[in-house]
């Protein structure tokens, strides 16, 4: 009975079921062994950590660190499909699992789309491996947790849809991927644009057009602002040189369009667009205007002063890499279609085939080996952990955020220097001279301005990590000057 079934299943399913397997135990692994032995700034990972425990507990999406819910600064509700799975097993571990099970999730719908596009289950395989395996995709695995990660998997889905001319699943799937970010409905909006460059009837013009217009809209102006009262919403600091309102920036890049170009040539920008680009041969992207749904993220990203929306491994490029692959595949098809009759064979699988090989060859952009291998101080910072009570608040340094999201209050050590009357109410503060990375350093004055301040004691000291409790009373902390 087995067997019957193993026949029945289609040939490719063995194959791509294998690779989205492997693939997510490889980098699952990698990803826990990063968390586990304090591989890099985890800030993120304690943020989510410590939203979906408020959550569990009846506080939807809220977070310490903001002091209101998630909804506030992105309409992220597609982390609701995460809650029962956290409910059951709480804990960092398991947002980890899931990102890379939607991360090697996402070759289902790219060897779809491939295997559609170019009529060939090798080529399709290769296409989808080479997809999984490029830079923004395959870093969201060790880079944190956000919310690009679960939402990619729907916006595939919405391509592979409109591509097979479906279009009541293609509307289906592009409500869903609305409901993973604000910046979404800009790209369902592009859709209208590429059907009308394809001459598809009107309802595939006019449809995502509206969706994605009205959707952006509301996301803006009502759904946002009610769910973040009056706080500055975060991504008006991103565009700082033209302004700190979305009217203002608008205004200002319509009106003086020469400052946007200077910005947009600067060297920071090219550099982003070639290490973007590279891992796609640099041009194939820019044959195909499937890639056309990629642009307004990629608009955001070059014309933004944050440079972090420019750091490849970072969640900001996953849309824009989705994007650029689907319009790879059709520049691959082009092609193959002007080699085939010159030179025969199945130009698409050594083009697919290259193309992994290219993906694989920017490891350097996302893979850091340092960040894998177990501190000398490990086992002490476990040690100190152990030291705060668990229903205590507590500051810490940003690499170990992952480990203390689950209780009501938590900051990083950077609170000192951005609100330090604030950050003088925690009860608990950890510090490690042995991390230089991130600020502030732990020099002898700051250590010092804890040491000998007399609401503060010392109940921890080994190999430089140290864990204060505040006594009470009230403190004179002043910013000790940073090197």
């Amino acid at each position: 009975m087995a067997g019957n079934t193993i026949k029945r299943l289609p040939p490719y399913a063995i194959p791509l079921a294998t690779l989205v397997g492997v693939y997510v135990a490889v980098f699952f692994y990698l990803a826990y062994r990063k968390y586990a032995f304090f591989g890099a700034d985890s800030g993120d990972l304690g943020y989510f950590d410590n939203m979906f425990w408020w959550t569990v507990k009846g506080r939807i999406f809220y977070c310490s660190e903001l002091e209101y819910t998630n909804l506030g600064m992105h309409t992220a509700f597609q982390w609701a499909q995460l809650i029962p799975i956290y409910w059951l097993f709480p804990g960092v571990p398991t947002l980890l699992f899931m990102q890379s099970l939607f991360l090697g999730a996402t070759a289902i719908p790219v060897y779809l789309i491939a295997r559609h596009v170019l009529q060939d289950h090798r080529a399709a395989l290769l296409m989808a491996a080479a997809f999984i395996l490029l830079p923004p995709i395959v870093s969201r695995n060790v880079y944190q947790v956000e919310e690009p990660s679960f939402f990619a998997i729907y916006l595939l889905f919405t391509c592979y849809f409109f591509i097979t001319e479906r279009f009541r699943l293609f509307l289906l799937f592009a409500c869903i991927a609305c409901l993973g970010r604000e910046n979404i409905p800009l790209a369902i909006f592009m859709f209208g644009i590429y059907a009308l460059i394809l001459r598809r009837p009107w309802k595939w013009v006019v449809a995502p057009m509206v969706m994605g217009a009205a959707y952006f809209w509301i996301a803006m102006n009502v759904i946002m602002p009610y769910f973040r009262g009056r706080h500055l919403w975060h991504v008006m600091r991103m565009f700082s040189y033209l302004g700190d309102t979305p009217g203002a920036i608008v205004l200002n890049a319509l009106t003086h369009p020469m400052t946007v170009v200077h910005y947009l040539l600067g060297y920071e920008n090219v550099m982003y667009v070639i290490l973007l680009f590279q891992p796609m041969a640099w041009v194939l992207p820019f044959l195909s205007p499937a890639s056309l749904m990629a642009l307004p993220d990629l608009a955001i990203n070059t014309v933004s002063d944050n440079g972090a929306m420019k750091v490849i491994p970072w969640h900001y490029n996953v849309v824009t890499g989705c994007f650029l692959f689907i319009g790879t595949i059709f520049a691959v098809r082009r092609l193959a279609q002007w080699l085939r009759p010159r030179y025969g064979g199945n130009p698409e699988v050594v083009m697919a085939g290259a193309l992994l090989v290219l993906t694989l060859a920017h490891w350097q952009l996302w893979f850091n080996p340092q960040h894998y291998t177990k501190l000398p101080e490990h086992d002490v910072l476990m040690q100190a952990l152990e030291v705060v009570p668990p229903e205590k608040s507590v500051i810490a340094p940003l690499r170990l955020m992952s480990h203390i999201g689950r209780r009501e209050h938590f900051h990083t050590l950077s609170l000192f220097l951005s609100n330090p009357t604030g950050a003088a109410q925690f009860e608990y503060i950890i510090l490690d001279a042995n991390e230089r990375q991130y600020a502030p350093i732990i020099t002898q004055d700051f250590f010092n301005s804890f040491y000998r301040n007399p609401i503060y004691k010392l109940i921890f000291a080994q190999q430089n990590v140290f864990v204060f409790q505040r006594l009470g009373g009230e403190s004179d902390w002043k910013i000790p000057p940073q090197p």
